[in-house]
């Protein structure tokens, strides 16, 4: 029978740390998630007080609010709008509708960065248990022949 070979506690260790690396890793990408989410609701926000109180003023005061929060197709569209309730109510479906790409992209980047940070750390694990204590080889040591 062959004889098992032993890893060491420090092996074990790293192998850990590279594991518990990733899962902290997850739990700072749970922060980054609600980001889009919450632009979209501070924009939905100034659009909804706006549309309450009927001002000119601010209804052109909220499209520019929501402006910055949106992608350039969204500020295109934005741009095009008219000052009135009528703008305010395609404005906020043009939030509606950029927020919830911007929340997909995220969650699809955060899932794609964890797979990515877990297989690294994976081989990591495998790469530090499969190093064995070699030795140097004869043709190393010896140097190149003239």
């Amino acid at each position: 029978m062959a004889e098992r070979e032993r890893v060491s506690v420090q092996r074990i260790g790293m192998m850990l740390t590279g594991f518990l690396m990733l899962a902290l890793i997850g739990v700072f990408a749970t922060y980054a998630a609600p980001i889009p989410a919450m632009r979209g609701v501070i924009a939905e926000t100034a659009i909804a007080r706006a549309a309450a109180s009927g001002d000119l003023a601010a209804i052109r005061a909220a499209l520019a609010a929501a402006k910055p929060l949106l992608g350039r197709r969204g500020q295109q569209t934005l741009a095009s709008l008219a000052p009135d309730r009528a703008g305010l109510g395609e404005a906020a479906t043009v939030l509606s509708a950029e927020t919830a790409e911007a929340s997909r992209l995220v969650a699809y980047r955060l899932r794609l960065m964890v797979i990515v940070i877990g297989v690294v750390a994976g081989l990591f694990g495998v790469a530090l248990l499969g190093i064995r204590d070699a030795k140097p080889t004869r043709t190393i040591t010896t140097g190149p022949r003239p």
